[in-house]
């Protein structure tokens, strides 16, 4: 009788093993690479997403079963994952206000503005890593999760004040950085 390899590693996976875990991600995460990167058309998005799909698959190993085809359940939870990037990014504050902006303007095209969208995106994620991590954090809770001030201040153990005050200079500092696309910040 021939065993199914994938079956064969996964059980394998099932009782903790970081080898079966590694063939199984180098088997499968190029090709899901590909098939992420297809979708989203962001390198960064598609490098998230099969790094977050490999880790759900440690997290859900003792439950995996091995019968069926892994790779089915590989490329589920990828576009599961890929969904929920979209629904996110559509909700995120910033690209509301690209999209409005956009939408403003007589030349207003969807694909260049997907185009655009993903530019500001990535430098705003570079811009970010040279915030002192405060600020990030404080920046990251109110803009990109949209929590407001006093429910920062309580997760943070700091002042409504010193809150605002870590944003107000966030803020001024990516302005700063990203002068081309200052209509994202109004």
């Amino acid at each position: 009788m021939i065993i199914n390899q994938d079956s064969f590693y996964l059980e394998r996976l099932r009782n903790d093993s970081h080898q079966a875990f590694g063939w199984l991600y180098d088997t499968y995460s190029d090709i899901l690479y590909g098939f992420v990167l297809v979708h989203t058309k962001s390198t960064f998005i598609a490098e998230e997403v099969v790094q977050d799909t490999f880790m759900k698959i440690w997290a859900k190993r003792h439950s995996l079963r091995t019968e069926g085809s892994f790779k089915s359940l590989l490329f589920t939870m990828a576009k599961n994952q890929i969904i929920d990037v979209f629904r996110q990014q559509l909700n995120r504050a910033e690209f509301t206000d690209f999209i409005e902006y956009c939408e403003e303007q007589q030349s207003y095209n969807p694909v260049e503005a997907d185009i655009y969208f993903e530019d500001f995106y990535e430098k705003l994620n570079q811009t970010k890593k040279i915030l002192p991590e405060k600020q990030r954090i404080v920046f990251e809770l109110s803009r990109e999760k949209g929590l407001d001030t006093k429910v920062i201040a309580k997760k943070l153990g700091l002042s409504e004040q010193t809150i605002k005050n870590q944003l107000t200079n966030a803020l001024k500092t990516l302005r700063e950085r990203l002068k081309d696309y200052n209509y994202m910040f109004f």
